[in-house]
């Protein structure tokens, strides 16, 4: 398959000193084994994530801000999108037995990270669209990260390893301009390519549901739901003169938080509930 361009971004294999150590804290604040792509990609850019990292630390390190991510989650995103895909479907697909516990990791962590992550940087956005300077404290509170996800994730395959209608197949799920390759390849999807059965059954359920705007109207929710909250917790961010003076960087911010991060976040909470277990009938 053609090589095509995709986001640039710092693997967590390549990471090294300060940068490393951002990584560490975002897994262990979050508890999630991964570092999601935006946070990748910024760190491409020098010494972008460090000022990031050291305006939002306060809201992460007490917990306000994943607490807060997880309430908006848990009140705006509807419970029916995608139909259960029981234990017999998942048989026919191939994807079961001990092929199923690392997706539902990926999915479980994913659902975590997406949901910090789009408050965060809807939160960073807001943080530079304020005219006061103040940076107001946050309240100490006794908080501990939430126990790491146990287990191995499924692998995460990188878009120039695809096959040609898998890479293709992802690249449907922004329903958009289905004529070109989209550079951003979302994280949650590269992990779920080994079970491309299930990527094909979120293919057609999810179709329909762009196209009669349902799934458009529950991220639409989620996002200004999520809006509303970073617009609370802007002010105790602090001062971002590195990312206001790096278009491209606040570009792909916009970018992902208009779209990818929302989207991503009601497409896996759905199938995360989709995939409850169910009894196989023999």
């Amino acid at each position: 398959m053609p090589q095509h361009h995709t986001l640039e971004e710092l693997s967590e294999a390549d990471a090294f000193g300060r940068v490393a150590d951002i990584y560490a804290e975002l897994r262990r604040l979050s508890g999630v084994p991964v570092v999601a792509l935006i946070f990748r990609h910024l760190a491409t850019h020098d010494g972008l994530l460090d000022q990031i990292w050291a305006a939002l630390r306060p809201l992460l390190t007490t917990g306000v801000l994943q607490d807060a991510a997880a309430r908006v989650v848990d009140e705006n995103i509807p419970p029916d999108l995608i139909p259960p895909i029981d234990a017999n479907v998942r048989c026919a697909l191939g994807f079961d037995g001990v092929r199923m516990p690392p997706v539902l990791n990926a999915i479980d962590a994913y659902n975590r990270a997406n949901a910090i992550n789009l408050l965060i940087m809807l939160s960073l956005l807001r943080r530079l669209e304020l005219s006061d300077s103040t940076v107001e404290p946050v309240p100490t509170r006794a908080w501990s990260p939430p126990a790491p996800i146990a287990g191995p994730l499924s692998r995460m395959m990188s878009p120039a390893e695809m096959p040609s209608h898998i890479r293709r197949m992802v690249n449907d799920f922004g329903f958009g301009d289905r004529t070109r390759l989209d550079p951003v390849v979302p994280s949650l999807l590269r992990h779920l390519c080994d079970a491309p059965g299930l990527l094909a059954i979120l293919h057609v359920v999810l179709t329909p549901k762009f196209k009669d705007l349902t799934l458009t109207n529950a991220i639409a929710k989620l996002t200004a739901a999520m809006a509303q909250e970073a617009a609370r917790l802007a002010p105790h961010i602090g001062l971002l003169p590195r990312l206001a003076a790096i278009p491209s960087a606040r570009l792909v911010v916009e970018e992902f938080t208009g779209s990818w991060i929302p989207q991503m976040t009601v497409i896996g909470f759905a199938l995360r509930r989709s995939l409850l277990d169910t009894q196989r009938l023999d």
